[in-house]
């Protein structure tokens, strides 16, 4: 194995780590930002999707314009403006400017995620992906669930602000060592002259209307707002626009056609349900632990974070797997233990205590890695390198905005279910209990009244949780069902292989 393309590749999976973190540093310190910013639990949430909102946006035109500026100047100019965003969001004093620092943070880091990615298969010779993929998942991946306990570290002992400080001193270290050591100049100059301005307008505003509908519908009542109901008639109109725009012309930014690859498009999926079983408990437990046992942030990260623990074990285990019995195996077990874990959380109790969560959390994280592996394999084992660039951002996107959509609809069900529950619970509660509130006292009604309230949010909370996780349950089989359907009429590549497509 080369040392200096080993080399190169760990200052990239270094800006993807930075990138990775500060998506999900701030999900165990929700409730502090959320008293600092005198944000509401709807708003809150943009805090963590507007990164991945971001992401979204700019993940798709990364392999162009790493083509276009070569990798080395795009994953410098990347790291800079991550630098710089990260100072704005620990300035921040309002839930405006913060939303809009994430956001940039988002937009910078987010080209760094693709780059890391496509050049995994630029540097080194097929045998040696497979390690280099554990590597990269160990470390890079595992760095997802492991957010929040660095967030909660950093809130708790120093301010939450250090959240996004201590990207400086490493993001300067980062880019003087790409500054003098990365040489990746694969740069296309005749792309200036051919720049698809319709193309990239017709993408980005149908992605920010399909999140805007996504993030605001359930708020909003969908289709019965007038302003739900036009955003969605925007991303349907300019979605159209853009693919038609792709397929006909001579120099498309995304080039969409690599949906004919059968191994892409169905890796592709697998990353879809990757991505919904990892962001959704991330986003969600530490909200479910702050509002039954009121831990502080280092506790919730904590408990985050075994997620992160199970893939940091998966890690190597899954690259020897994918080795020597190939990626049908690694997938089917990940769907399998990702599948148990999300069904052992559809039956938390509002009593639950850390053990209860622990064996489902590592489990989870066992089961992402296994199905990230998998995925990532099949989307580039059979692609040629002038392809990478461009699959490697279409993964990317898809990977971000299946994130961004999960934590929108989640949030938005989760608060959905929570109200229809909690009205079922006092409905019941209400009519069982009417012949004890008549004979008791007036004091003494009005405070078994405020228990019975707080008692009926606690149990609805933990119920929408549960139901959310069931739901998660059977996106986890689909991978399974894939494979099955299509087990005789594709030919996967065995690791080790690669070719032409």
């Amino acid at each position: 194995m080369n040392k200096k393309n080993l080399f190169i590749f760990f200052i990239l999976l270094s800006g993807f780590v930075m990138n990775m973190l500060s998506v999900q540093i701030v999900g165990s310190s929700l409730k502090y930002l959320q008293g600092e910013l005198n944000a509401s639990i709807e708003q809150i949430s943009y805090v963590m999707s507007a990164s991945l909102i971001a992401e979204v946006i700019v993940i798709p035109f990364t392999g162009w314009l790493a083509r276009l500026l070569s990798t080395r100047v795009l994953f410098l100019i990347s790291l800079s403006g991550f630098i710089f965003s990260s100072i704005g969001c620990a300035v921040s004093e309002s839930f405006i400017s913060m939303t809009v620092f994430r956001g940039l943070q988002g937009f910078f880091g987010g080209a760094m995620i693709p780059i890391m990615v496509s050049n995994t298969y630029i540097l080194f010779n097929p045998k040696e992906v497979p390690i280099i993929l554990s590597i990269a998942a160990t470390i890079g991946v595992s760095s997802i669930a492991l957010g929040p306990v660095l967030g909660g570290m950093l809130t708790e002992y120093l301010n939450w602000r250090w959240m996004f400080l201590y990207n400086i001193p490493l993001g300067i270290l980062v880019f003087i060592l790409g500054y003098l050591f990365i040489d990746l100049k694969n740069r296309d100059k005749s792309l200036m002259k051919k720049i698809d301005y319709q193309g990239i307008i017709y993408l980005a505003i149908s992605l920010i209307a399909l999140l805007i509908f996504l993030e605001e519908g359930e708020r909003r009542d969908w289709f019965f707002s007038d302003f739900i109901f036009m955003c969605f008639v925007i991303f349907v109109i300019s979605m159209f626009l853009f693919i038609r725009r792709e397929l006909f012309t001579k120099s498309p930014v995304i080039d969409i056609k690599i949906f004919s690859n059968q191994k892409f498009f169905i890796g592709s999926i697998i990353c879809c349900v990757f991505a919904i079983n990892i962001y959704i408990p991330i986003f969600l437990i530490p909200l479910i632990l702050t509002k039954m046992h009121h831990i502080d942030p280092i506790d919730i990260g904590l408990i985050v974070s075994t997620m992160g623990i199970g893939m940091m074990i998966a890690g190597p285990f899954a690259g020897h797997i994918l080795k020597f019995y190939g990626e049908k195996i690694i997938i089917v077990l990940g769907s399998f233990i990702t599948g148990v874990a999300a069904y052992m959380q559809s039956f938390i109790t509002a009593d639950f205590i850390f053990l209860d969560l622990f064996p489902s959390q590592l489990l989870k994280g066992i089961g992402a890695q296994f199905l990230f592996m998998g995925s990532q394999f099949i989307c580039f084992s059979s692609l040629n390198t002038k392809m990478i660039n461009n699959a490697s951002a279409m993964y990317n996107l898809i990977m971000r905005l299946t994130a961004a959509v999960s934590i929108a609809v989640s949030s938005n069900y989760f608060i959905k279910f929570q109200k229809d529950f909690f009205s079922k619970i006092t409905e019941n509660y209400t009519n069982e209990t009417y012949f004890l509130k008549e004979i008791a006292k007036e004091n003494m009604n009005n405070q078994f009244s405020n228990k019975l309230l707080l008692l009926s949010d606690r149990e609805s909370f933990i119920m929408a949780f549960n139901k959310i996780s069931f739901m998660s349950f059977w996106t986890a089989i689909i991978p399974v069902i894939l494979l099955l359907v299509l087990f005789k009429r594709t030919d996967f590549y065995r690791a080790g292989k690669s070719g032409d497509e």
